[in-house]
Protein backbone atom coordinates (compact mmCIF):
# COMPACT_ATOMS: atom_id res chain seq x y z
CA UNK A 1 0.00 0.00 0.00
CA UNK A 2 2.79 2.65 0.60
CA UNK A 3 4.09 1.91 -2.67
CA UNK A 4 0.80 2.75 -4.13
CA UNK A 5 0.17 5.69 -2.38
CA UNK A 6 3.49 7.45 -3.47
CA UNK A 7 2.99 6.48 -6.97
CA UNK A 8 -0.51 7.94 -7.00
CA UNK A 9 1.08 11.39 -5.35
CA UNK A 10 4.18 10.94 -8.35
CA UNK A 11 1.35 10.54 -10.98
CA UNK A 12 -1.06 13.35 -9.52
CA UNK A 13 2.57 15.99 -8.92
CA UNK A 14 2.79 15.14 -12.78
CA UNK A 15 -0.28 15.63 -13.56
CA UNK A 16 -0.60 19.00 -12.17
CA UNK A 17 2.64 20.30 -13.66
CA UNK A 18 1.61 19.36 -16.69
CA UNK A 19 -1.76 21.13 -16.54
CA UNK A 20 0.63 24.01 -15.31
CA UNK A 21 3.07 23.96 -18.72
CA UNK A 22 -0.22 23.24 -21.23
CA UNK A 23 -1.83 26.38 -19.50
CA UNK A 24 1.55 28.87 -19.57
CA UNK A 25 1.66 26.86 -23.12
CA UNK A 26 -1.36 28.09 -23.95
CA UNK A 27 -1.00 31.79 -22.56
CA UNK A 28 2.37 31.81 -24.71
CA UNK A 29 -0.03 31.12 -27.55
CA UNK A 30 -2.45 33.13 -26.70
CA UNK A 31 0.04 35.96 -26.63
CA UNK A 32 1.63 35.10 -29.44
CA UNK A 33 -1.64 34.91 -31.89
CA UNK A 34 -2.27 38.83 -30.38
CA UNK A 35 0.87 39.64 -31.11
CA UNK A 36 0.92 38.37 -34.44
CA UNK A 37 -2.86 40.01 -35.11
CA UNK A 38 -1.27 42.93 -33.87
CA UNK A 39 1.08 42.82 -36.36
CA UNK A 40 -0.57 41.49 -39.19
CA UNK A 41 -3.19 44.76 -38.73
CA UNK A 42 -0.76 47.52 -38.27
CA UNK A 43 0.79 46.30 -41.59
CA UNK A 44 -2.40 46.35 -42.99
CA UNK A 45 -2.79 49.91 -41.68
CA UNK A 46 0.25 50.51 -42.65
CA UNK A 47 -0.44 49.19 -46.62
CA UNK A 48 -3.74 51.38 -46.34
CA UNK A 49 -1.91 54.30 -45.91
CA UNK A 50 0.12 53.72 -48.94
CA UNK A 51 -2.95 53.37 -50.92
CA UNK A 52 -4.25 56.58 -49.77
CA UNK A 53 -0.90 58.16 -50.47
CA UNK A 54 -0.64 56.85 -54.35
CA UNK A 55 -4.47 57.16 -54.72
CA UNK A 56 -4.22 60.85 -53.56
CA UNK A 57 -1.10 61.32 -55.61
CA UNK A 58 -2.77 60.01 -58.88
CA UNK A 59 -5.73 62.47 -58.08
CA UNK A 60 -3.48 64.92 -58.11
CA UNK A 61 -1.77 63.47 -60.86
CA UNK A 62 -5.27 63.26 -63.42
CA UNK A 63 -6.47 67.18 -61.84
CA UNK A 64 -3.07 68.57 -63.45
CA UNK A 65 -3.91 66.56 -66.69
CA UNK A 66 -7.54 67.76 -67.39
CA UNK A 67 -6.69 71.34 -66.65
CA UNK A 68 -3.58 70.45 -69.33
CA UNK A 69 -5.72 69.23 -71.97
CA UNK A 70 -8.55 72.52 -71.00
CA UNK A 71 -5.59 74.39 -71.89
CA UNK A 72 -4.66 73.03 -74.87
CA UNK A 73 -8.17 72.54 -75.93
CA UNK A 74 -8.91 76.57 -75.73
CA UNK A 75 -5.73 76.90 -76.92
CA UNK A 76 -6.17 75.92 -80.03
CA UNK A 77 -9.81 76.41 -80.19
CA UNK A 78 -8.27 80.42 -79.87
CA UNK A 79 -5.45 79.27 -82.70
CA UNK A 80 -7.98 78.23 -84.82
CA UNK A 81 -10.13 81.32 -84.70
CA UNK A 82 -7.45 83.32 -85.53
CA UNK A 83 -6.32 81.31 -88.43
CA UNK A 84 -9.56 81.27 -89.00
CA UNK A 85 -10.05 85.10 -88.96
CA UNK A 86 -7.17 85.77 -90.85
CA UNK A 87 -8.13 83.44 -93.83
CA UNK A 88 -11.28 85.39 -94.07
CA UNK A 89 -9.76 88.61 -94.14
CA UNK A 90 -7.64 87.63 -96.89
CA UNK A 91 -10.53 86.24 -99.01
CA UNK A 92 -12.60 89.78 -98.01
CA UNK A 93 -9.64 91.86 -99.01
CA UNK A 94 -8.95 90.25 -102.73
CA UNK A 95 -12.51 90.81 -103.42
CA UNK A 96 -13.95 93.75 -102.12
CA UNK A 97 -11.75 95.99 -104.46
CA UNK A 98 -13.24 94.28 -107.31
CA UNK A 99 -16.86 94.93 -105.87
CA UNK A 100 -15.74 98.51 -105.07
CA UNK A 101 -15.51 98.81 -109.00
CA UNK A 102 -18.63 97.64 -109.31
CA UNK A 103 -20.44 100.10 -107.27
CA UNK A 104 -18.63 103.06 -108.98
CA UNK A 105 -20.32 102.01 -112.29
CA UNK A 106 -22.83 103.97 -113.46
CA UNK A 107 -22.19 106.45 -110.79
CA UNK A 108 -22.23 110.39 -112.12
CA UNK A 109 -23.71 109.67 -115.24
CA UNK A 110 -27.52 109.40 -116.28
CA UNK A 111 -28.71 105.96 -117.20
CA UNK A 112 -29.89 105.76 -120.73
CA UNK A 113 -32.18 103.02 -122.25
CA UNK A 114 -28.74 101.68 -123.73
CA UNK A 115 -26.99 101.61 -120.77
CA UNK A 116 -30.09 100.36 -118.25
CA UNK A 117 -29.50 96.34 -119.44
CA UNK A 118 -25.81 96.98 -118.99
CA UNK A 119 -26.27 98.54 -115.43
CA UNK A 120 -28.83 95.95 -114.30
CA UNK A 121 -26.20 93.55 -115.38
CA UNK A 122 -23.25 94.78 -113.36
CA UNK A 123 -26.10 95.42 -110.07
CA UNK A 124 -26.73 91.95 -110.36
CA UNK A 125 -23.11 90.56 -110.59
CA UNK A 126 -22.72 93.02 -106.93
CA UNK A 127 -25.38 91.52 -105.62
CA UNK A 128 -24.14 87.94 -106.23
CA UNK A 129 -20.77 89.26 -104.39
CA UNK A 130 -22.54 90.34 -101.67
CA UNK A 131 -24.81 87.05 -101.58
CA UNK A 132 -21.23 85.27 -101.47
CA UNK A 133 -19.94 87.04 -98.43
CA UNK A 134 -23.51 87.24 -96.08
CA UNK A 135 -23.18 83.46 -96.98
CA UNK A 136 -19.35 83.94 -94.91
CA UNK A 137 -21.27 85.58 -92.11
CA UNK A 138 -19.37 89.45 -93.44
CA UNK A 139 -21.62 92.08 -94.22
CA UNK A 140 -20.90 95.83 -95.23
CA UNK A 141 -21.19 98.45 -92.34
CA UNK A 142 -23.82 100.08 -91.86
CA UNK A 143 -22.65 103.40 -91.64
CA UNK A 144 -24.46 106.48 -92.83
CA UNK A 145 -26.65 107.99 -90.21
CA UNK A 146 -24.70 106.63 -87.18
CA UNK A 147 -22.94 107.94 -84.60
CA UNK A 148 -19.18 107.74 -85.90
CA UNK A 149 -17.46 104.65 -84.25
CA UNK A 150 -13.63 104.28 -84.73
CA UNK A 151 -13.68 100.91 -83.86
CA UNK A 152 -14.84 100.22 -87.71
CA UNK A 153 -14.88 103.63 -89.13
CA UNK A 154 -12.17 105.90 -90.68
CA UNK A 155 -12.99 109.61 -90.67
CA UNK A 156 -10.97 111.14 -93.45
CA UNK A 157 -13.36 114.50 -93.54
CA UNK A 158 -15.55 116.41 -91.00
CA UNK A 159 -17.91 119.58 -90.47
CA UNK A 160 -19.24 121.08 -87.69
CA UNK A 161 -22.96 121.90 -87.97
CA UNK A 162 -25.57 122.97 -85.09
CA UNK A 163 -27.97 120.15 -86.61
CA UNK A 164 -25.88 117.54 -84.89
CA UNK A 165 -26.17 116.50 -81.20
CA UNK A 166 -22.81 114.17 -81.54
CA UNK A 167 -20.05 112.62 -84.00
CA UNK A 168 -22.23 111.39 -87.14
CA UNK A 169 -21.35 109.81 -90.33
CA UNK A 170 -22.68 112.00 -93.20
CA UNK A 171 -21.34 110.13 -95.87
CA UNK A 172 -19.79 107.16 -97.07
CA UNK A 173 -16.60 107.21 -99.27
CA UNK A 174 -15.54 103.63 -99.02
CA UNK A 175 -17.55 101.00 -97.53
CA UNK A 176 -16.53 98.94 -94.76
CA UNK A 177 -16.75 95.10 -93.72
CA UNK A 178 -17.27 93.23 -90.73
CA UNK A 179 -17.12 89.51 -89.96
CA UNK A 180 -19.69 88.29 -87.46
CA UNK A 181 -19.21 84.92 -85.54
CA UNK A 182 -20.85 84.27 -82.06
CA UNK A 183 -22.25 87.70 -81.89
CA UNK A 184 -18.55 88.96 -81.96
CA UNK A 185 -18.19 91.85 -84.65
CA UNK A 186 -14.16 91.51 -86.26
CA UNK A 187 -13.54 94.65 -89.10
CA UNK A 188 -12.36 93.34 -91.72
CA UNK A 189 -11.99 96.87 -93.37
CA UNK A 190 -13.23 99.93 -91.79
CA UNK A 191 -15.34 102.40 -93.57
CA UNK A 192 -14.17 105.63 -95.05
CA UNK A 193 -16.35 108.24 -94.08
CA UNK A 194 -17.11 111.87 -93.45
CA UNK A 195 -18.46 112.78 -89.99
CA UNK A 196 -20.76 116.17 -89.26
CA UNK A 197 -19.08 117.43 -85.52
CA UNK A 198 -21.71 119.58 -83.04
CA UNK A 199 -20.66 123.27 -82.99
CA UNK A 200 -19.93 124.54 -79.79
Amino acid sequence: FPVTIRENTVTENTSKEEVKESVVEQETNSETSTSDEASKIANLEEEINKLKVENSSLKDSWLRERAEFQNYKRRTANEYMTIKREAVKSFVLKIINPIDNLERVGTGITITDDLKPFIDGVNMIKNEFYSVLQKENIHKIDATGKPFDPMCMEAIASEESENYNEETVIEVYQAGYEFVENNEKITLRPARVRVGRPKF
